[in-house]
């Protein structure tokens, strides 16, 4: 067997004694060293080999489980291969199209699929199933090495222009779409995530988001896997994040607003402290300040609150703490509006396109994180992508701003643009005056009707104690103070709103809209 490519096998190779996963599964955990992660690394490297699995081949893999998500990953890049990494509910046929693979990797479920949907037909030659699968389900591929022995010899790093892995978007705001990461863009994406971790030797990472799970080791930290509802981060049972975080002692934490706002939530009504906690990351959609305040009474005062931001293009982009993010929302600069995001991060280059007058435009970025193009997909390269002097330049289809100190502002995405007759309304700068609101989890701007005369309606999520109309009514209030507020047609209190099946975080506004229409239906205006 020949290797080709990998680095993340050699990145892994220092401190074999140290650990490298906690893997918590059904009230358990189990601690994987670095040493034990690397052989299973390699002895499921021969396994793909011996199966048929070569230089370049693209492998699907689809499991929910951190630790054979990992080993397989490391595994395959150890042979050349490249992980295809897609979200279980995605448009996963479509997504297969765009990547014909060659080799699917799955849990007993993502191979059920495969066979009953045809998932990869007919692209793929290989098939193997994780986990105990019945045998009618195929070849199992064995993801734990045998205990002992010392790890066989590195292959060669890869040259950084080499396609490393393809990580389809959750098509929250559209069809998937897979952005290529080549290994300059991993070391990029690596060398901005320690930045933003500024990790210790004794940190224990705590990864809220499947793919974190996957680089924590890559960072040298010791990274716990917590038992996540991946299929719905938001119905995850809170002591489940809870529990291990105290167990670990866990220092840092990476998750969505919805992990988030579960963690503070149970910590609040039990009255538990998180006293190791020295950092928290929040990324998949904008942290909301009364999240970081209910986060804020868990943690010691030193504790650093990030929000960061980015999209699976181009990961991490840039940040801001809360303590930032507080000034700026109680003292808004004079023409500010929507949210800040905080300053780039180094080598991180933000630009302004098609502004307006008022200096809001599109979002694009260059630098080191930013995925070079998208896999089979020309006509997406040909709307979000050029070549500039500082590299690729990509279009992230959010609408924002840069004010005279280098911040960056989020305005809500392009898409979501409210255009009505004489006016058009960004989604974040009303939502962030409305969020304000007492009694009121969050809310969502959506047109209804054909750009250039929509209907702005406002759709309203309460407190779980909190009344639909009084929480109406504090929104009212709260939008009185706005200069836009009056172009808001309507209030539509709604239990709970759809969300992305990633994060469940990012508002799903399509079906969002269609369920104000359906509501408003032969009302007048």
């Amino acid at each position: 067997m020949t290797t080709t490519a990998p680095g993340v096998i050699a990145r892994l190779a220092g401190r074999p004694d140290a650990t490298a996963l906690i893997h918590c599964r059904r009230g358990t955990s189990r601690t994987v060293g670095r040493g034990h992660l690397v052989r299973s690394c390699q002895s499921a490297a021969r396994a793909l080999h011996r199966a048929g699995v070569r230089p370049g081949h693209k492998a699907v893999v689809m499991t929910r489980d951190a630790y054979d998500l990992t080993v397989v990953a490391y595994a395959l890049c150890s042979l050349g291969a490249v992980p295809v990494l897609i979200e279980p509910r995605a448009e996963v046929r479509r997504c297969l199209r765009d990547v014909a693979p060659d080799v699917f990797i799955g849990e007993p479920l993502a191979q059920l699929g495969r066979q009953v949907l045809g998932w990869g037909r007919p692209h793929v030659q290989v098939s193997l199933v994780t986990g105990r699968p019945p045998l009618a389900l195929g070849r199992r591929l064995v993801t734990r090495a045998p205990g002992g022995g010392a790890p066989a010899p590195l292959p060669r790093e890869p040259d950084g222009d080499e396609l490393a892995v393809i990580a389809f978007t959750s098509g929250s705001t559209g069809r998937p779409k897979g952005a290529e990461y080549r290994y300059a863009t991993l070391a990029g994406q690596l060398d901005a995530l320690t930045a933003l971790l500024d990790p210790r030797p004794d940190d224990v990472l705590l990864a809220g988001f499947l793919p974190v799970a996957m680089l924590g080791p890559l960072l040298g930290l010791t990274t716990l896997a917590p038992a996540v509802n991946h299929l719905a981060p938001a119905r995850t049972p809170p002591q489940a994040l809870v529990e291990p975080i105290l167990e670990h002692r866990v220092t840092q934490i990476l998750a969505s607003p919805a992990v988030l706002t579960l963690i503070a939530g149970h910590c609040a009504r039990y009255g538990i402290a998180l006293p190791s906690v020295r950092r928290i990351l929040s990324f998949g959609a904008p942290l909301r300040l009364h999240l970081a305040e209910a986060l804020r009474e868990a943690v010691p005062d030193a504790t650093e609150i990030l929000s960061v931001y980015g999209a699976t293009e181009c990961l991490p982009v840039s940040a801001i703490d809360d303590h930032g993010l507080r000034a700026t929302r109680v003292r808004p600069p004079a023409g500010q509006t929507g949210t800040c995001l905080g300053r780039p991060l180094p080598g991180v280059h933000p630009r302004i396109l098609d502004a307006g007058p008022t200096g809001i435009g599109e979002i694009a970025v260059t630098g080191p994180t930013v995925s070079p193009a998208y896999h089979g997909r020309p006509d997406a390269d040909a709307a979000t992508k050029s070549v500039t002097a500082r590299g690729v330049l990509h279009r992230t289809g959010d609408l924002g701003r840069l004010d005279d100190q280098g911040r960056l502002w989020f305005l809500g995405r392009k898409a979501h643009l409210v255009t009505a007759t004489g006016s058009a309304l960004t989604t974040e700068d009303i939502e962030t005056t409305a969020d304000t609101a007492p009694g009121v989890r969050r809310t969502a701007l959506v047109g209804l009707g054909p750009a250039g005369c929509q209907r702005p309606v406002l759709c309203v999520e309460p407190l779980p104690a909190t009344s639909p109309t009084a929480a109406l009514a504090a929104v009212r209030a709260a939008l009185e103070g706005h200069p836009d507020g009056h172009r808001v047609d309507a209030l539509l209190p709604h239990p709970g709103f759809p969300t992305d099946p990633r994060h469940n975080s990012k508002i799903d506004r399509p079906r969002l809209a269609a369920w104000a229409a359906e509501r408003l239906r032969g009302r007048t205006r």
